[in-house]
């Protein structure tokens, strides 16, 4: 091995240290403190602490879940945005993990925790102070999972109030058309109304089309 050779390797050893122990020290720029979850939460509470001398922002880490035997369970990735200020710790909160099944966080205990599965988490920071991501019409944020599962609610809250709003106005126009067909045979408005009630302001219109309607110079069938 020649001189050069000899010299290239160094460079490359240096540089791969140094990579490697800037990425030690960044993993610790961020740290969990705690984590809080029971049995019935919809959200878990991620307290994360800046142990840098700047302001962090746009945080990007990994959740690992394990069971209470160290197996490791899942993991999920997020994105937050969030802003710690230098040395300060923060309360974050993430979806609850399988919160359909009731699962709490080991050291989040209740009077009933102890029915349900326990598991532990550990955090892994991927990056922080992450830009934007650039589209072609504008820079727009990553959505974490907990942003988007809150967009899809909003969604089918959104479709349902719809749904709502139009089954209220075919039945109120129901019982209008119930109103105007009685009127237009001089029968008692009010009395087929509340008849709709019993049979179904549908079954009134069948009955009430089965019925002529008068003549103008007819007298009403009913007085008032």
């Amino acid at each position: 091995m020649n001189f050069k050779n000899l010299i290239f390797y160094v460079i490359i050893l240096i540089v791969n240290c140094t990579t490697n122990v800037m990425a030690q020290n960044k993993d610790k720029d961020i740290v969990m403190v705690s984590y809080e979850q029971s049995p019935w939460d919809y959200d878990g509470t991620l307290s994360l602490k800046n142990n840098t001398d700047v302001e962090v922002e746009n945080i990007n880490f990994t959740i690992l879940y394990f069971d209470m035997s160290g197996e490791q369970l899942d993991y999920k990735d997020f994105f937050k945005h969030v802003s710690i200020a230098p040395g300060m710790t923060k309360k974050i909160d993430i979806p609850a993990y399988e919160h359909s099944r009731h699962y709490h966080y080991y050291k989040t205990k209740d009077q009933i925790s102890y029915m349900y599965t326990a598991f532990d988490i550990k955090f892994k920071l991927n990056d922080y102070n992450v830009r934007l991501q650039e589209t072609n019409e504008d820079f727009v944020p990553l959505l974490s999972p907990e942003e988007t599962y809150n967009e899809s609610i909003w969604s089918g809250f959104g479709i349902y109030i719809v749904l709502f709003l139009l089954f209220i106005s075919i039945t109120v126009g129901t019982y209008v058309l119930v109103a105007v067909m009685a009127q237009q045979r001089n029968l008692n408005v009010i009395g087929w109304i509340l008849l709709s009630f019993v049979l179904t302001p549908i079954t009134i219109c069948i009955i009430l089309l089965c019925i002529k309607r008068p003549d103008k110079n007819e007298p009403p069938l009913y007085h008032h």
